[in-house]
This record gives C-alpha cells, sequence and structure tokens, in this order.
C-alpha cells in the first residue's frame, strides 16, 4: 500500500526534459513528453548505450521536498536472486519510448553498477 501511495505522489513530481539518441538501430526511439508515470518505471529494465540490460528498476526515492532523488536498480543475480541494488541519481537517466514500450537508458556499464556500494532498501520503509 505504502509503495502504491508513493508511485502515486511521484507521477505528476516527474516532469523532465528527454532526448532521444541515434545510435543507428533498426527502431527508433522518440522522446517522452515533460511526465512518466513511477509506476511505469517500476520493473523496467535499464539498458545502456549498446542496449544491453544493466539493471531493472526496483524503486524510486523522493526527498523531503518531493521530489525525485534516486532511482533504485538491481543488478547482478538470476532471476531475482542474490540482486544488488544500487541508487542512481535521477539525472542519470535517459527515457525515452519506442513504440509503446518505455526505454530507459543509463551511461553506467554493469561493472560499475556491479562495484558500486549496495543500497539498503530496508532503510528507506
Amino acid at each position: 500500500m505504502k509503495r502504491l501511495i508513493a508511485v502515486a505522489a511521484i507521477a505528476p513530481l516527474m516532469a523532465f526534459p528527454t532526448f532521444a539518441a541515434d545510435n543507428g538501430a533498426a527502431t527508433k526511439t522518440q522522446p517522452m513528453s515533460n511526465q512518466i508515470s513511477a509506476s511505469a518505471l517500476l520493473d523496467e529494465n535499464v539498458v545502456n548505450a549498446a542496449n544491453e540490460t544493466i539493471g531493472d528498476v526496483n524503486d524510486v526515492l523522493l526527498d523531503t521536498n518531493g521530489k525525485v532523488a534516486s532511482v533504485i536498480v538491481g543488478v547482478g543475480g538470476f532471476l531475482g536472486m542474490g540482486e544488488k541494488n544500487v541508487a542512481l541519481n535521477f539525472d542519470q537517466l535517459k527515457f525515452t519510448n519506442n513504440g509503446d514500450d518505455l526505454v530507459v537508458t543509463s551511461d553506467a556499464t554493469k561493472e560499475t553498477l556491479q562495484a558500486a556500494p549496495a543500497y539498503d532498501m530496508k532503510a528507506t520503509k
């Protein structure tokens, strides 16, 4: 229930500019509008510039002013086991649409995320 309330609270606060990258892929992505639903962001894969999955979005953290502070990304593991959560600043992510699908991109690599300090999800509940 708390997660649903948090998702509903952040949806109108997630205004940000977006840019589509043209990396020569067969399918072009389009810039998103200036808002995104937090529920659409949860469980989305995070990919790098080569379109390789480097993690998945597990949570969105708000600061005391109600702005998005960090996005918690799960890295490593297999089928959710052994996964490590790391916090990425919201501005480290880019958002685009590929048809009807949300695409979350970061310049981070899987190796840098795996080497980053683990984020304790219990600390924010």
